[in-house]
């Protein structure tokens, strides 16, 4: 899908039309949240000092997400504290000390996600499917167990095995088909963030459309 960059130092730059970024219609609601600006600092001889990017936004989904990309971040974050205290010994060694560099501006952005009534709770589609899944796959487990305990005690049926094998493949396939539809047709999040832009992803092509957004301002 295509991504839409906004601009942290040049705001006017950014496109502020209420207009549906699922699918093109007039928009009636607006979802905000700030993301922080990070400074980009190189780390001596191990490359990029930037932790591991966890596509963010306020959806329980992205929530959900970003707890199960936690340990990867936090490894991260152990590197780079790992770097930093090499950084600042060889400071010390090196002479005196440079002077702080200067504030970010700005220091976050309010990221706007605009919708329309149909698609205002859109990532609720993704919650509710979870749930619905997560129940029937429940109910398959228990007659599946209460089947398989019927054959353990003599009963000569198939059911047992069908059930059991049903929720199996099911508690395996469920999770993947719902992480890739996530994936590909998911709620907007914001995928890349540095000190100039901020690039939301998963906008879809009516948007621009509607907008009136050259494909170059994409």
């Amino acid at each position: 899908m295509p991504e839409l960059t906004l601009y942290r130092l040049h705001p006017e730059h950014n496109p502020d039309r209420m207009v549906c970024m699922y699918c093109g219609a007039e928009a009636v609601h607006r979802r905000q949240w700030p993301v922080e600006n990070p400074r980009n600092t190189p780390r001596s001889d191990h490359g990029d000092a930037s932790l591991v990017s966890v596509p963010g936004g306020d959806d329980p989904v992205s929530g959900f997400i970003a707890i199960l990309m936690l340990p990867l971040v936090l490894w991260d974050l152990l590197k780079s504290l790992a770097g930093a205290v090499g950084a600042v010994r060889r400071a010390r060694q090196a002479g005196p000390k440079q002077d702080p560099p200067p504030p970010l501006d700005p220091p976050s952005t309010l990221v706007t996600v605009t919708t329309c009534h149909r698609h205002r709770w859109f990532s609720g589609r993704f919650v509710w499917t979870g749930i619905l899944a997560a129940v029937v796959l429940a109910i398959v487990w228990y007659f599946a167990v209460r089947a398989v305990r019927a054959e353990m005690n003599g009963a000569e049926t198939m059911a047992g095995t069908v059930l059991l094998s049903t929720a199996v493949i099911g508690s395996i396939v469920a999770p993947l088909a719902i992480s890739f539809w996530y994936t590909l047709a998911g709620p907007v999040i914001v995928d890349r963030a540095d000190e100039d832009t901020v690039t939301l992803d998963r906008v879809r092509e009516a948007f621009f459309t509607a907008a009136g957004i050259p494909l170059q301002d994409r």
